[in-house]
């Protein structure tokens, strides 16, 4: 079966799984669309891993519709998983068998894989020189890398990644950040993952899936969640004009909000409201010194849409 054009990569509506007194999912609605990088982000518990489940079958829905590439879940369960990789929780592989083993044993379990292309994903996930070594041996990132190696080696449409960096120090986070980038760019999968890591989703992804108490608060292009319809920028003013700019800043045209920062301060403006602002300063007889735009944090986001700022996970 091949993916009907237009459709989105994923869409869920109503998804409802309980485990005995606990309700995992109440009703999780989010679509991502086709050919996106898209985050999945809640707090401990919010029911991200058991989504992911569901979408391969691992488990079944209570109740509710889901659609992979385009098709129905669980109905075409099979033809939909041979356009799926996927790597939920931790990889398991024989820690006897080496890298290349690995990848050419179970990759040739359900359908034909070369050689070269097995070699192919190891350069491609950094495991050329490792590629003989026992599983055993390898490190918890290079364990990682396995698993995305696997995930891809049949050029899957759709990638699914439960929490890709987990155990990972700084560098190895990085590394398997412009992996995935690169990944997304040579192979044009559409890759959907979770992550407690928010800077990193931030950097890597353009589409994002909040979920809480295993329901949806926030889903969209992450550009348009972070703007939420203003710009933040700190506005920074000659010695010894602070109160003046303070006192002019509320009220100017565009303004929507305006805070004392150590260095001066910091507003949040209608989009494109920046150059009045600066010119109201200025015709008042304030210095601006510097006009700063400030990235917004897709963490001030998370914290401000799901109970207490839980911890992401």
């Amino acid at each position: 079966m091949t993916r009907s054009e237009g459709n989105p990569a994923l869409a869920v509506r109503d998804l409802r799984k309980r485990f005995g007194r606990k309700e995992a999912l109440a009703g999780l609605h989010f679509t991502v669309p086709d050919g996106a990088v898209a985050g999945f982000l809640g707090p401990n518990g919010a029911g991200k891993t058991t989504t992911l489940r569901l979408l391969l079958g691992l488990v079944p829905a209570d109740s509710g519709d889901m659609e992979m590439l385009g098709v129905s879940m669980p109905a075409h369960r099979a033809s939909v998983l041979e356009q799926t990789g996927a790597l939920v929780e931790k990889p398991s592989f024989l820690d006897h068998f080496s890298g290349f083993d690995n990848l050419w044993w179970f990759g040739s379990l359900n359908r034909p894989v070369t050689r070269e292309r097995v070699m192919e994903v190891l350069a491609r996930t950094g495991l050329t020189d490792a590629a003989h070594q026992a599983f055993g041996h390898y490190s918890t990132g290079m364990k990682q890398r396995l698993g995305v190696a696997y995930a891809i080696l049949h050029r899957p449409r759709l990638l699914i990644l439960d929490e890709p960096t987990n155990g990972m120090d700084p560098q190895g986070r990085v590394q398997m950040r412009d992996l995935l980038r690169e990944i997304h760019a040579a192979e044009g999968a559409t890759i959907f993952l979770s992550s407690h890591l928010l800077d990193e989703v931030q950097r890597l992804c353009d589409y994002v899936v909040i979920v809480d108490h295993g329901r949806t608060v926030r889903e969209g292009y992450v550009a348009d969640i972070l703007q939420r319809g203003r710009e933040t920028w700190e506005v920074r003013v000659a010695e010894g004009q602070a109160d003046r700019a303070g006192a002019l800043l509320p009220g100017l045209p565009g303004v929507l909000a305006c805070r004392a920062v150590p260095r001066g301060f910091e507003v949040a403006l209608e989009p494109g409201a920046s150059g009045g602002v600066n010119q109201a300063l200025v015709g008042a007889g304030v210095t601006v010194t510097a006009l700063i735009p400030k990235e917004a944090s897709l963490e001030e986001t998370f914290l401000a849409l799901t109970d207490n700022g839980g911890d992401p996970a």
